[in-house]
Formats: structure tokens, C-alpha cells, sequence
């Protein structure tokens, strides 16, 4: 039997995955640039991301493609230690028009990504993790779409936290 369309998709996203999760290592990844704050002399040091997360978006929900502890995991629980930088990365799976927002305790979007209704169309996001953080949705499907946001290192696999242990502890990373 030939592979289903959605197979075939899910490996086009996990091969972008690799290819992004690879280029994404902490210290390869971060870009520190300086530039003059305009009037006052001084200088700002903005920094790019630590970490890269990578979810691939179907009405149904968010899939989980990278780092390993998310994989294929549906609207997996994002463990994001606070003053971590992290890009998050998402393909369109299914050819929907999809956004990524990113909710505080608050209920007030503090990041979103552009909408992407093409297969294959990628969009990201990059923000500072705080403890304010509490979860995520994609704007046109907020109540399949969804996933929450914690400051302990979740690792979710298949769609089940497996291993919780707190941020900063040696226990399979932040997700």
C-alpha cells in the first residue's frame, strides 16, 4: 500500500525538522549583534535563540516534530525555562490557514507568528521564555489547536507527559 498523503507530509516536516533542529545547537545557534540605542550613546545587546522547537500544524492540532522529546506528540507541553530565548518553528501540514500565539497567565498574546495556508510554508516565532508563560493555539483553531506552557522540563511523547522533573535538573531537557 503507498504511503497516505499525511505520511508523506509528516516526513517532508521531519526532514525540515532535522535540518533546522541541527542548525539550532545552543552555542552554534545564539548570534550575539550590538547596535547604538539611537539618541542616548549607549549600546543594546540583542541575542538570538538558545533553543528551537519545531511543531508541524493540522486543524486537528499541533504536532510535535523536534527536539526528540516532543516528537509526535499531539499539542505536546512545552517546559520553557525562563530567560531562555527559543525560536519556535512550524510547517503547515495540512494546506489550512494556521497562526501560532503564544498566551500569558493573563490571557494576553505576548508572541505570534504570520498565518501560513500553503503545505510545506513555514513560519516562526522567537521569545524569551518567562514564568509568566501559559500556553499555546493557533489563531483560527483555538480549541484543537492548543497546548500549554510550564517551567518544568516535560518530556512528551505520544501525546502523554512521560517525565516531568524541574527546570535546570539534568532530566532529558526543557521540553
Amino acid at each position: 500500500m503507498p504511503p497516505s498523503r499525511r505520511t508523506l507530509l509528516q516526513a517532508s516536516a521531519l526532514g525540515l525538522a532535522a535540518s533546522v533542529a541541527g542548525c539550532a545547537g545552543v552555542s552554534e545557534n545564539r548570534q550575539e549583534t550590538e547596535t547604538t540605542a539611537e539618541g542616548e550613546g549607549g549600546t543594546t545587546t540583542a541575542r538570538g535563540p538558545d533553543e528551537t522547537i519545531v511543531l508541524g500544524g493540522e486543524t486537528s492540532h499541533w504536532f510535535g516534530l523536534a527536539p526528540s522529546p516532543i516528537h509526535e506528540a499531539e499539542n505536546p507541553t512545552l517546559g520553557l525555562q525562563p530567560g531562555t530565548v527559543y525560536e519556535i518553528v512550524w510547517v503547515n501540514l495540512d494546506g489550512v490557514e494556521h497562526e501560532l500565539r503564544v498566551f500569558d497567565a493573563d490571557d494576553d498574546v505576548v508572541a505570534a507568528s504570520e498565518s501560513a495556508e500553503e503545505v510545506g510554508e513555514t513560519r516562526s516565532v522567537v521569545l524569551e521564555a518567562t514564568e509568566s508563560l501559559a500556553r499555546y493555539d493557533c489563531e483560527y483553531h483555538p480549541q484543537s489547536m492548543r497546548g500549554q506552557i510550564t517551567q518544568e522540563a516535560t518530556i512528551t511523547t505520544g501525546g502523554t507527559a512521560t517525565e516531568t522533573t524541574t527546570a535546570g535538573d539534568d532530566g532529558g531537557g526543557p521540553y
